[in-house]
């Protein structure tokens, strides 16, 4: 069976207007032309779609059936023209950025290297923030999107990108070791982001608020220095732990690891935007997840 989809299209806009005029009117075509339409469709579904009368065209029980599935067909075969657009040269703006660890781990180059390809309308421009700041610079505008761990608000949209494990780090000449007591890490003193990062208050959940958070900074490469220059003990991305351990910068304290997610947000009024949908798309692909679905 095959079907045109501008039969669909004519079938569609006639059984909302109940009118061959009309519907010609939206489509810029002619009332023949949609009869015909109409017709090569009734012809290839073996059915009647309209009982045809002087006040217009009404549908049949099956034309009625037909329509919903129609319509689905049709907004299906939309999205996926817009977005194949969105995708390719035709979108064309600066996208805000904002990462919470190193651009390695969070692939950014590749993504850059997709948008170049896929949108090369598209410029990208990189921040570092906590999830906090990311989270209020999305709401006021100041970041177009970015990634963040924690709970979602209700006025973000979220793509869960991975499950992240989070461990801690130590100087790597601390006294402290893979034996050392849960009151031994509370009495240490701790390189934390702020009161509301999700890290902070899971530190605080664990060892029971008695941390000793003396030194505080946003972003990974700042605590990572400060702990390698001994100043306490940090959480951080187990992947990137591991390797500062490997290169000797610091050594691995597993007692207090945790498993949390990475998401990818942005404001939910925004999802419908061209630019917005087409680094959705890019994301979705770059992380292998699923398709996100725009309301």
């Amino acid at each position: 069976m095959l079907i045109e989809f501008y039969h669909l299209r004519s079938f569609v806009v006639v059984a909302q207007t109940g009118n061959l005029t009309l519907a010609a009117k939206q489509l810029c075509t002619t009332p023949p032309a949609i009869s015909a339409h109409l017709k090569a469709l009734e012809a290839e579904l073996k059915t009647s779609l309209f009982i045809r009368s002087s006040k217009g065209m009404k549908l049949t029980a099956k034309g009625t059936l037909l329509l919903e599935k129609a319509q689905h067909t049709l907004d299906a075969a939309i999205d996926m023209v817009n977005l194949a657009s969105a995708n390719q040269h035709e979108v064309i703006g600066s996208f805000k950025l904002s990462i919470n660890q190193a651009p390695d781990y969070l692939l950014v180059n590749d993504l850059l290297d997709n948008l170049d390809e896929k949108c090369p309308g598209i410029s990208v421009e990189i921040f570092t923030n906590s999830t906090r700041l990311t989270l209020e610079k999305v709401r006021n505008g100041e970041i177009d999107g970015g990634y963040i761990y924690g709970n979602i608000p209700d006025d973000l949209f979220a793509l869960p990108v991975r499950s992240q494990r989070i461990t801690t780090i130590a100087a790597k000449d601390s006294p402290l070791t893979k034996s050392a007591t849960r009151l031994a890490l509370a009495q240490a003193t701790w390189i934390t982001m702020a009161s509301s990062c999700p890290f902070d208050q899971l530190l605080s959940k664990q060892l029971k608020n008695h941390t000793n958070a003396k030194f505080k900074a946003n972003d990974n490469l700042s605590r990572l220095s400060l702990v390698k220059a001994g100043h306490g003990l940090s959480f951080i991305e187990k992947n990137q732990a591991l390797d500062s351990a490997r290169n000797g910068d610091v050594k691995v304290l597993p007692q207090l690891d945790f498993e949390t997610t990475l998401y990818f947000v942005t404001n939910k009024q925004r999802i419908s935007e061209p630019l917005m949908k087409a680094m959705l798309q890019e994301v979705k692909v770059l992380w292998q997840i699923p398709c996100p679905k725009f309301s």
